[in-house]
């Protein structure tokens, strides 16, 4: 599927102060413009802001050309209890505010003509983190198209079977049968291709790669793979995932083994905000946050306490940082 920046062009009011809207490019946090207390409900915890419920409203134009197409819009993540309506109908809602979130369009969108998408995020609710939370779109959105015959979004996973030799496992999903092709590159040079034809379930490659480069902290090497459906002998689909060539094993005697090497981890635990600037996440925040971690001497990191950004874990796999990816915090029940 093709995947489109859907970020510009948003505007955003508070409904709970009944403001009036104003521009935004996303990522955005709201709460950065909210006025500050010493009275704050949350204890310190949002940094003396208020919380507040927010609507975003973003109008787009879609042509003729995306009927009968599928189109999802993904929201990575909104904070928190997010409701989505296209055209004034709900199409979506979100209660949890780190995980990302897929919208079908279908049954929604108008075509030749203006549409609204419309996003309510509820933060009002405090105090409800032990941490400042933001509020509001304060992850990437992008939008995402596929003809009939597509491979689905997240329809690639790779993992690594070996290290000695180096071995790969690449499943692929596709929305039709077809010949499919999975090319490995180091940088821009192709290494290995294999073929095979689809028959409707995932299709299976294991694929050895020639004279590896392992991943790890000191050695963040990474490698492309290309996938591409074919139909009726012509490519209509083709999606490229990078990868790491990484085993973990815990082995009683010599403790953490990444590829067969005993590691220790000098690690550190983070929370989603970035200072000054809210928890906006982005490929440049983040990358710029995972090198100053690396500086500092740390090879690990662990994101406390709810999953990190897209962006964030791609930092990591470029500057070479390990990391434990927690789902959630304990709120009903306390941490001790």
């Amino acid at each position: 599927m093709k995947k489109i920046d859907f970020n510009r062009n948003w505007t955003c009011r508070c409904l709970t102060r009944d403001e009036e809207p104003y521009s935004v490019t996303l990522p955005h946090d709201a709460m950065r413009s909210e006025p500050r207390t010493a009275e704050s409900v949350s204890e310190g915890n949002s940094g003396w802001y208020l919380g507040g419920d927010y609507e975003y409203t973003k109008h787009v134009f879609v042509p003729s050309e995306y009927s009968g197409k599928k189109v999802l819009i993904e929201f990575e993540s909104v904070y928190h209890n997010a409701e989505v309506y296209i055209n004034g109908k709900k199409a979506a809602y979100r209660p949890y505010g780190y995980t990302n979130f897929y919208v079908d369009t279908e049954g929604f969108l108008k075509y030749e003509a203006q549409n609204e998408i419309r996003v309510i995020a509820r933060n009002s609710d405090q105090p409800n983190s032990r941490w400042y939370s933001g509020t509001g779109i304060y992850r990437p959105v992008y939008l995402w198209t596929g003809d009939q015959k597509y491979i689905p979004v997240n329809g690639i996973k790779i993992h690594t079977v070996s290290y000695a030799p180096a071995v790969i496992e690449v499943e692929i999903k596709t929305s039709c049968l077809g010949r499919v092709k999975a090319e490995v590159l180091d940088k821009e040079n192709c290494i290995l291709t294999q073929e095979v034809e689809n028959t409707g379930h995932p299709s299976v490659f294991r694929m050895e790669i020639p004279n590896a480069k392992l991943w790890n902290a000191e050695h963040p090497n990474l490698y492309l793979a290309e996938v591409t459906l074919y139909s009726g002998g012509k490519a209509v689909d083709t999606v490229t995932e990078s990868f790491g060539l990484r085993v973990i094993e815990i082995d009683p005697a010599r403790g953490l083994l990444i590829n067969g090497e005993p590691t220790f981890l000098r690690g550190g635990c983070i929370h989603n905000d970035m200072g000054v600037i809210g928890v906006i996440n982005n490929d440049a925040t983040e990358l710029h946050r995972a090198r100053n971690i690396k500086k500092a001497g740390f090879n690990a990191i662990r994101s406390a306490h709810h999953p990190m950004s897209r962006s964030l874990m791609k930092a990591c796999d470029e500057v070479g940082l390990y990391v434990m990816d927690e789902a959630f915090d304990y709120w009903y029940r306390m941490k001790s």
